[in-house]
This record gives C-alpha cells, structure tokens and sequence, in this order.
C-alpha cells in the first residue's frame, strides 16, 4: 500500500508485466491502517528516507507508524530499505538482520524483521 494512487498503480503494472499480478496486491493506504487479512505475510517497502529537516521528521514519523503496525501483526514479516542511522530507533526495535547496500548513489541498509511466533505455532 501507499498513500499515492500513482505508485499503487505503478505496482499493479510491473506486477502483470512480470506475470505475477495474481500474487501481488497494492492499493491506498496509510501504514497506521495496516490491517491485514492473513494473519501471516511480508511486507517490503523502501520508504522515504526524508532529505531536508521536515521531511526527515516525517520519515521518522512513518518508521513509527510502520513499526508498530508490525508490532501490532506479530505473524508478518517485514522488509525494509532505509538510509537513516536510527531507523531501529524510529521503528521501535532493533533488526533480527541488517545488510549493508546501496540505492542508487545512497548507502542504505536493508533491515529485516522476522515473524514473532505465537506459542500456537510452536511446531508448526
């Protein structure tokens, strides 16, 4: 999800010129909305990284939001591309794995957060 039409409608074009458009669904959407269907899912995203003060205040904002939507979906994975040094902070705990890259010319790193198992799905 994104809260811009355009980017929703970005996914969906690149998701069926790959063949994969039954398995792949976007739509407009806050991240403080994030209620999804299945308890068990991934979300990938590179958010804004926020490039002048303002900004940089809303992309911190937004790793909040982000954070504790998955907080609040302990059965999700997420994924997440970011160039800022306190993102673990901003997103409420720290990566189970971080690798280093780059996008483009910016070095970022790529933060991954694993499913927190429920004690039901012990075993499983």
């Amino acid at each position: 999800f994104d809260n811009d039409p355009a980017a929703a409608a970005l996914t969906h074009a690149n998701a069926a010129k790959a063949g994969m458009q039954a398995h792949v669904r976007a739509g407009v959407r806050a991240i403080a909305d994030f209620a999804p269907e299945n308890p068990r899912g991934v979300v990938i995203c590179n958010p804004p990284y926020g490039e002048r003060m303002l900004e940089l205040r809303q992309a911190e904002e937004l790793y909040r939001q982000l954070g504790a939507a998955i907080a609040r979906n302990p059965g999700w994975n997420a994924y997440v591309i970011s160039s800022h040094e306190k993102f673990e902070h901003f997103f409420g705990r720290p990566a189970d794995k971080k690798r280093k890259l780059y996008n483009g010319m910016i070095r970022c790193e790529y933060f991954q957060y694993f499913r927190r198992p429920r004690p039901a799905d012990k075993g499983a």
